[in-house]
């Protein structure tokens, strides 16, 4: 196979769970990872051989990167962000990823669960920062903010090395630490008035939008779910979820909706050789005129100037995966 011809895709699995996600790459899964809910791996001692690509996967649980040193670029869902020194990064499930490195990367790579959370620290899931349309977050930190980031890696890498009977209630506490930490750099989504109950609406909205989007992907669902559904899903009314998710993230159910299905018809188109009218039939959309309508209203170009302004944008600069080499974008 030549992997040196134009409009060569990332290749994109169906592995969900991270110990899975490393051992398809040939990395090693070290002994201390014993569970799917939590682990923290320096991401300096994986052997990557630069420069490095990762196939997509479609995780479901939490990512976080922090990088000391190094230089890469992570896709979240349809979202491209450049990851440098003195990074954190932070990926929600259910949407896929991939990444490029192009400079050794020194720092750690953490996967959690929320059962991680309710199992260790159950009063910890509310501080799960709030995330907006690109299901990430990246923030570029100065020296003073960079550091507890870093000691508390320290600490959670310790911890789960160790053979202490508590050492995931120890690294719950410090997770949340960390988490509370990214709070407080949090700036793209202003919450007006969340009470326990909205907030809690809105954290069950969120999840049932991912399981939908999900479920449509694997085939196990032929529909979008909007406001009618998504209310009888949480036994409320649909006028009263409406002002409760408007109130509360600042969208409409249809904007959040509609922005995820540009995000993964977009993905798709751009990273996929998935001819338009299967990725439409994939998105509940049985009408390819109305497929395409909705497309050009919410993006203001078409599926096809998509998939062929992207294909077009393929560079000489290579990535090797898996010993082999591959193309990868400019805009990565």
């Amino acid at each position: 196979m030549n992997h040196a011809g134009r409009n060569m895709k990332p290749e994109i699995t169906t592995l969900r769970k991270f110990r899975d996600m490393i051992a398809y790459m040939n990395l090693p899964v070290f002994s201390y990872i014993d569970n799917d809910d939590f682990a923290i791996i320096k991401i300096h001692d994986m052997g990557l051989k630069m420069p490095y690509i990762t196939p997509t996967f479609r995780p479901d649980f939490y990512t976080l990167i922090i990088v000391s040193e190094g230089k890469g670029t992570f896709m979240a869902g349809d979202h491209v962000f450049e990851l440098g020194a003195q990074h954190v990064f932070m990926k929600y499930p259910d949407s896929y990823l991939s990444s490029g490195w192009t400079e050794s990367p020194v720092g750690y790579n953490i996967s959690f669960t929320e059962n991680f959370l309710i199992k260790y620290f159950p009063d910890g899931i509310d501080e799960i920062p709030v995330k907006d349309i690109t299901n990430a977050f990246n923030y570029g930190l100065s020296d003073d903010d960079y550091k507890p980031f870093d000691e508390i890696c320290a600490e959670m890498y310790n911890e789960a090395i160790s053979s202490s009977s508590n050492k995931y209630e120890m690294i719950a506490n410090l997770l949340i630490h960390f988490l509370l930490l990214i709070q407080q750099h949090q700036n793209k989504i202003k919450l007006e008035t969340q009470n326990e109950k909205n907030a809690l609406i809105l954290a069950s909205f969120f999840k049932n939008v991912d399981q939908n989007f999900n479920m449509l992907l694997s085939g196990k669902s032929s529909a979008v779910l909007r406001t009618k559904e998504h209310a009888q899903l949480l036994h409320v009314n649909e006028t009263y979820l409406s002002k409760v998710i408007s109130k509360t993230s600042g969208r409409t159910i249809n904007q959040w909706i509609n922005d995820r299905l540009i995000d993964e018809i977009s993905y798709l188109l751009k990273n996929t050789h998935t001819p338009i009218p299967e990725i439409a039939q994939m998105f509940a959309f049985t009408d390819l005129g109305y497929f395409y309508t909705f497309f050009k209203r919410n993006t203001k170009t078409t599926p096809s100037s998509v998939r062929n302004d992207f294909n077009a944008s393929d560079s000489d600069r290579t990535h090797v995966y898996r010993g082999e080499v591959v193309k990868i974008r400019t805009n990565w």
